[in-house]
């Protein structure tokens, strides 16, 4: 097992823009303030859950492996709008989008670029 810079690399990309996209849909479509705050949080946990993504050399199937780390990483960021006071239904969408926004960084990062864990 090696590390892998364009692994890293293109899941930290796709990480920062699913960071973009939560925020822009939180906005959009669920009615989130526009904040700066909400937005470094946003964007610093999806990018996070990229890096780890980048950095796991554990070997799985590549949805799974996004949805673990997805679901581990993520459970930053519902715990982020609890202490903000979110309610209750904002924060399972959260944790449930976390999960699918780990496995849509591994789905680009390793089929779409083919740079798969080693």
């Amino acid at each position: 097992m090696s590390f892998n810079a364009k692994r890293l690399g293109i899941a930290l990309i796709f990480g920062f823009l699913s960071g973009v996209l939560c925020y822009l849909g939180g906005i959009y479509l669920v009615g989130v303030d526009n904040n700066p705050i909400h937005f470094f949080w946003i964007v610093l946990n999806r990018t996070l859950i990229g890096f780890v993504i980048g950095l796991s050399n554990l070997d799985l199937n590549w949805a799974l492996h996004g949805a673990l780390i997805g679901a581990t990483i993520g459970l930053l960021f519902p715990f982020y709008i609890f202490i903000c006071g979110g309610a209750f239904p904002l924060i399972l969408i959260a944790y449930f989008l976390s999960i699918l926004f780990g496995i849509f960084i591994e789905f680009f990062t390793s089929i779409v670029f083919k740079a798969k864990v080693k």
